[in-house]
C-alpha cells in the first residue's frame, strides 16, 4: 500500500492506495493557514500515524509515502524552501523528518510537478509519453513529462510556464518581474483585468469564475476578455509546444472547468503560435481536478 499526501494552503488531503494506485481510503482536513509550520507539521504527523496504523491493521503496510507541497522544494535534500500560504516552512527537512518519524521511504516534490504526475499516471494524460501540464488557479504552475519521465531541471524549476515572459511591458507579476504569463492569465489576473477595463460598479471580490459565468450569459465584455485570455495562454503554451513537442497539453486548476468558453478559442488560437507540423496537439481539461496533487503523490511514492 502507498500513502499520498497533498499539503495545500488551505487543505491537507491524504489517501491510501493499492499497488495499482486505486484509492482505498481518503481523509481531508481544513487547515489554519495562520497557525504556522510547526502546527501543520504536528497535524500531518498525527494523521500519518493514524493512517499507517490503519494500513498495517489491514495486512498491507505502507511501503512508501509521497508528499505534494504547495511551494518550491529542494528535491536533492528533501527540504521545503517556502510555502506560498503558511509562514515558517523555509528550510524544513520534511522528507528526513518523515523518514525519522515513521521509518518509511518518503519522496517530496512541489505541487505543480506532482499534479503533472497525477494527470499523467491516472488522469487526462494516461497512456501518453510526452505531456505538458499547466495548472491555472490563483497563480500558474506547470510540469513536464518527456519520454515517460518527469522533467525537473537542475534546480527543480522545469515547467514554470507561469513565469514565461509574454510582454515585457506587461503588469508586475507575483515573482517581481513584469509581463509573465501569470500576470495576464491566472484567475486573479483575469479578474483584475476585467475590473480595470469594465469593472465600474463590480464588487471588489469579483472572481474569474463570475466572469466566465457572465460570458456564458453572452456578456460581450466578458466574452472579449476570455478570448484575449485564451490568446495569452496560447502564446505561452505555443512556446512550450515549440520547445517540447508534446503529444498533449493538460490544463488544470479552476480554468479546466470552463468548457468550450475557453478551450474552443484556446485550441483555435494555439495554431498561430506553433509550427505547422505541430498543429494537431490538443489542449484538454484535466480530469482529476483537486485530486491531481494527492493522486500524483501516490505516483511519487510508487516510484520511491
Amino acid at each position: 500500500m502507498y500513502l499520498g499526501i497533498d499539503k495545500g494552503g488551505t487543505r491537507h488531503t491524504f489517501i491510501l492506495a493499492d499497488a495499482e494506485g486505486e484509492v482505498l481510503h481518503r481523509v481531508q482536513h481544513e487547515t489554519d493557514r495562520h497557525a504556522g509550520a510547526q502546527a501543520e507539521l504536528e497535524s500531518l504527523r498525527q494523521e500519518v500515524v493514524s493512517l499507517l496504523a490503519k494500513a498495517s491493521a489491514s495486512g498491507s503496510p505502507v511501503k512508501a509515502i509521497g508528499i505534494s507541497f504547495g511551494g518550491p522544494v529542494d528535491i536533492r535534500t528533501g527540504r521545503t524552501l517556502l510555502s506560498h500560504h503558511v509562514p515558517g516552512w523555509e528550510g524544513v527537512p520534511l522528507r528526513d523528518l518523515f523518514e525519522e518519524w515513521f521509518g518509511t521511504p518518503t519522496v517530496l516534490d512541489n505541487d505543480a510537478n506532482v499534479g503533472a504526475l497525477g494527470e499523467w499516471k491516472f488522469g487526462a494524460g494516461a497512456g501518453c509519453c510526452d505531456m505538458v501540464y499547466v495548472n491555472v488557479g490563483t497563480g500558474i504552475g506547470g510540469g513536464v513529462i518527456a519520454n515517460g519521465q518527469l522533467v525537473r531541471g537542475e534546480r527543480n524549476l522545469a515547467g514554470e510556464i507561469g513565469h514565461m515572459t509574454i510582454d515585457p511591458k506587461g503588469p508586475v507579476c507575483t515573482c517581481g518581474r513584469t509581463g509573465c504569463l501569470e500576470s495576464f492569465a491566472s484567475g486573479l489576473s483575469i479578474a483584475r483585468r476585467y475590473r480595470e477595463r469594465f469593472g465600474s460598479g463590480e464588487p471588489e471580490d469579483l472572481s474569474s469564475r463570475a466572469i466566465f459565468e457572465k460570458a456564458g450569459a453572452d456578456d460581450p465584455n466578458a466574452k472579449s476578455l476570455i478570448t484575449e485570455t485564451a490568446d495569452y495562454l496560447a502564446r505561452g503554451l505555443g512556446a512550450a509546444v515549440s520547445l517540447l513537442n508534446p503529444e498533449l497539453v493538460v490544463l488544470g486548476g479552476g480554468l479546466s472547468e470552463t468548457g468550450d468558453l475557453l478551450f474552443k478559442p484556446l485550441n483555435e488560437l494555439l495554431a498561430k503560435y506553433i509550427l505547422p507540423q505541430a498543429v494537431g496537439v490538443r489542449v484538454v481539461p484535466a480530469l482529476l481536478g483537486y485530486e491531481a496533487g494527492v493522486r500524483g503523490a501516490v505516483a511519487l511514492a510508487m516510484g520511491a
